[in-house]
């Protein structure tokens, strides 16, 4: 809403001056800070079709998922992050009366309502209520409250609310994130004959399954069911089934054929497509035939039983499943609240024996059953004084317990001399030198404390344990904590628990392809050449783009600066390349390159999210980290020049330098690196998947439909959006000289223009030709050539950086201004002097700007890599037989791809 529009709709509302004043300060004001991360956060940004600006969240699963229901939600209207902060007064648990600054999560403008909101999990607001109950306590109704916040808002005639995790849809928001780029799409829609053919599929059953209707297609695919499940043409119930669950997620033609089938599903068991959710573990009650039944143990094949009256039953598995299916068999839930004292401790009992345990009370119950009904001892192969002790304790159980069945348990896990054998005095000393002493940053030995704690017994006149038992007590403390303790928090982290998320929330590696992608960067191991001259340009850096479901390699970056975000936008650049579309959603690290303006412009620009993994948490990162050593071990450490050796340097000589061995230059290397991406280990079964990551991706992308309406144009547009801005993002157009950039003026005739001169307009700069530059001109992008085109020709951004860092240097060193004008550059890059850094700079990038013209599908020529004329004869003979080399390296990766396929292993290439 403009801001007449929601004036007048608010005075409507009856919302007071003071309350009006708060909501335009937050329309106006840009978030009042920058959400980061804790080390236990996952932060990011989401492009917010609804606002029209991108919305931070400081957790993935807590956050991000209130922004998902904001914007599919058509009762909200406006929502903003980080609001403008208030000060809240209350008083603390000891009385004291406190003060701060606060800052929700959102603003929002509903139809009904509007106020600040905060998200927080259920368990920080119970620890939260239990340190300052008068700021965070929970009401008669259940719902959790901020009296402070509460105050405010009220004061100014608006609302407070906390939102805890349990209000999260699971199921509704996972189904949301699926469907989201059918949902973002401007104008969705499909054409009558295939709307016809689907419905005609659905209305021939009650109901079908999602995967039925998939395995039909042959005039429709994926995409379009989706697409007619956003527009309301097909009816599917999305809070309560989920999508990926093909094979369980009903369809039908409207909402009242849904309510039908309900209806007609509670009238009948006999009905097709029935979920089943009886939960079948040890210890649970079933009914069945009108009794009631407790699950004592699930074999292979077979599942046993045991009735009220002390009946066991052994059922075979498969029968238990067609019961369960016709309905015959239906769950009834444990409550302790309903259970007697007696049958809580039979199904202790019972669930604390093991699979022998059980095994051998069957047996005997058998046995006492038969004797029991009036067999005789002597009929049994086993000594009459056993067959006494089992009726014994089996009538002993049904007169304590209510249930005989027990009493025959051998419960094992009882037995033995438990009783503790050292003084509660003793072990409380010992636990607190181990937890004030040995766990601590000083890291003393075992040993070393033992000593101390010994003294102090004996000081006390305690007989002191044995040095064996104060070292197993130390391993019965948490290990995390005793690692945290010692070493801090980075050297435990290998020790913290692993957290399986649960089956509600977003899945680790996503549903599908291009859900969820990881961008990261290594430096290869390996010495790579100059083309040109032959000399030693250090070792190259790679960025990949991988796909987290498939573990499919989308792109890859070669280069040998350092990363940055010219990396991050090329790897994106080279992905809407290969596939025209970009991720959902890119997993980065803290690195600086990965926060940049042009970088985070790029991804919100077409619709993508950012998250941020937490620092020093690789496992956050497993997708990439994995490739990295995958690729070093296989690709990189099998050429000429690797660097393994180099792990030991005080072992190195001149005879096994890599730089003496080196044979590989970049543009060469990118070649191999086409074919080992995207070829070997494309088509390799991948270890974690059983199958390989182009199988899996192929598959799934049948499933989830292709999104075409997410495809993007690789063209000249979408390749000015790589490059990247200044900090303004605009310059002004000055009369007779043009835009100012980064120290220099461009030009273009298009300035001559009257409407232009004086005007802020919009630029970029290609970081690998300073030379000329682009403006955004009468809703054309123009290209400028620069006042110094023929000095700045060519260059890189990354050239003139280190020619200003040069200047600024030598200007302190004389003691003049910092400020460098364009023609001292210019001057700079002229001169004859032999600026080491810069010419090994200017090689490096001529190596990158060759490996453009392999992207961009062109063909190496072969005068690139000529060698000098100048050579001598051993020199030529020796560069020839390196050349022989490498050409026969590319043609056993050649036949290492047919190999592999035919044989689906690594060993093969290992070997060659």
């Amino acid at each position: 809403m403009n801001n007449i529009k929601l004036e007048k709709w608010l005075q409507d509302k009856g919302i007071p001056n003071d309350g009006m004043k708060q909501i335009q300060n937050v329309r106006r004001s840009e978030p009042s800070r920058k959400v980061k991360s804790n080390g236990k956060n996952v932060p990011g940004f989401y492009p917010s079709k609804k606002m029209g600006l991108t919305i931070q969240f400081e957790s993935h699963k807590l956050e991000l998922a209130g922004i998902y229901e904001k914007e599919h939600d058509p009762n909200v209207i406006e929502y903003y992050d980080q609001p403008p902060s208030f000060t809240i007064r209350y008083q603390d648990k000891e009385g004291k009366n406190r003060g701060h600054r606060y800052t929700p999560d959102f603003f929002v403008i509903e139809e009904d309502w509007i106020g600040w909101e905060e998200w927080k999990t259920e368990q920080e607001l119970i620890v939260l209520s239990q340190k300052n109950p008068n700021r965070y306590s929970i009401d008669e109704s259940g719902n959790w409250r901020c009296p402070p916040a509460e105050k405010h808002a009220n004061e100014c005639g608006l609302s407070f609310r906390i939102r805890s995790s349990k209000d999260i849809d699971w199921t509704y928001q996972r189904n949301i994130r699926f469907l989201e780029d059918y949902l973002l799409e401007q104008t969705p829609n499909i054409c009558d004959e295939t709307s016809s053919i689907i419905k005609k599929i659905i209305g021939d059953k009650p109901s079908i399954s999602l995967d039925e209707l998939l395995s039909n297609q042959s005039t429709f695919d994926a995409d379009d069911i989706y697409t007619m499940m956003v527009l309301d043409e097909i009816y599917a119930d999305i809070t309560r089934y989920l999508i990926i669950d093909f094979d369980k997620f009903p369809l039908f033609l409207n909402k009242e054929a849904f309510i039908a089938y309900q209806n007609m599903k509670s009238a009948s068991n006999t009905l097709p497509f029935k979920p089943i959710t009886l939960d079948i573990s040890v210890g649970n009650k079933i009914q069945w035939d009108s009794k009631i039944w407790r699950i004592i143990n699930i074999g292979e094949s077979v599942i046993t039983l045991l009735s009220q009256f002390d009946e066991p039953s052994e059922i075979p598995m498969v029968v238990f499943e067609d019961l369960i299916i016709k309905g015959s068999i239906s769950e009834i839930q444990f409550n302790n609240e309903l259970e007697t004292e007696e049958e809580i401790t039979v199904l202790n009992m019972i669930r604390q024996a093991g699979e022998k345990d059980l095994e051998d009370a069957n047996k005997k119950y058998f046995i006492v059953k038969g004797l029991l009904e009036g067999r005789s001892l002597s009929e049994y192969d086993i000594p009459d004084r056993t067959l006494r002790d089992w009726m014994k304790k089996y009538k002993d159980a049904e007169k304590v317990y209510g249930n005989g069945y027990v009493g025959l348990l051998p419960l094992r896990h009882r037995q033995g001399n438990r009783t503790r054998r050292l003084p509660l005095d003793v072990l409380e000393l010992m636990d607190e030198y181990i937890e004030n002493d040995f766990e601590t940053i000083i890291q003393k030995n075992s040993q070393t404390v033992f000593n101390a704690f010994r003294e102090k017994c004996i000081a006390k006149g305690y007989s002191p344990p044995s040095f064996k038992t104060f070292c197993r007590r130390i391993k019965d403390r948490p290990i995390n904590l005793q690692i945290k303790k010692r070493k801090g928090t980075k050297a435990a982290y290998n020790t913290e628990q692993v957290y399986y998320e649960l089956s509600l929330t977003t899945p680790r590696h996503g549903d599908r392809p291009f859900e969820i992608c990881h961008i990261d960067h290594t430096e290869l191991d390996i010495e790579l050449i100059c083309s040109e001259t032959g000399g030693s340009l250090g070792r190259p850096w790679i960025t990949f783009l991988v796909d987290a479901f498939s573990r499919r390699i989308l792109a890859f970056y070669l280069t040998f600066d350092e990363p940055s975000y010219r990396s991050c936008m090329m790897v994106l650049r080279e992905c809407v390349r290969r596939y025209s579309r970009m991720p959902s959603m890119i997993v980065v690290d803290g690195g600086k390159e990965f926060h940049s303006v042009y970088f985070d412009t790029l991804i919100a620009r077409y619709k993508g999210k950012k998250i941020v993994r937490p620092g020093a948490k690789p496992k956050f990162g497993s997708v990439c980290e994995r490739l990295f050593g995958t690729t070093n071990e296989m690709l990189i450490h099998n050429l000429m020049g690797n660097t393994q050796i180099m792990k030991n340097v005080r072992q190195i000589t001149k005879e096994v330098n890599p730089k003496k061995h080196s044979v590989w230059n970049l543009e060469e290397l990118y070649l191999i690196f086409i074919k080992w991406c995207y070829e070997v280990y494309d088509t390799t079964p991948h270890s974690s998947l059983g199958e390989s990551p182009r199988e899996l991706y192929v598959r799934r992308i049948a499933k989830t439909g292709s999104r075409k309406n997410t495809y993007i144009k690789y063209d000249e547009t979408f390749k000015m959006l790589t490059l990247p801005t200044t900090k303004k993002g605009t310059a002004k157009v000055v009369v007779g000289q043009g835009v100012k950039i980064n120290y220099f003026y461009y030009w273009a005739e298009v300035f001559l223009h009257p409407d232009v001169e004086g005007e802020n307009i919009p630029i970029r700069y290609d970081p690998y030709n300073i030379g000329i530059a682009y403006a955004y001109v009468n809703n054309y992008w123009v290209m400028l050539n620069s006042e110094n085109f023929s000095t700045l020709a060519n260059r890189t951004e990354k050239e003139l950086k280190i020619a200003t860092a040069e200047l600024r240097k030598r200007k302190r060193q004389f003691g003049q201004k910092k400020q460098i004008s364009s023609s001292q550059i210019v001057k700079f890059l002229q001169s004859a002097e032999e600026f080491e850094q810069m010419q090994l700079q200017k090689l490096k990038d001529k190596a990158v700007q060759r490996t453009f013209r392999v992207i961009e599908g062109g063909n190496q020529k072969q005068d690139d890599i000529v060698m000098k004329k100048n050579n001598t004869k051993e020199e030529k003979q020796e560069t020839a037989s390196s050349n022989r080399g490498k050409n026969e390296v590319i043609t056993q990766l050649s036949d290492v791809v047919k190999l592999m396929k035919e044989q689906n292993s690594f060993q093969i290439y290992k070997e060659l």
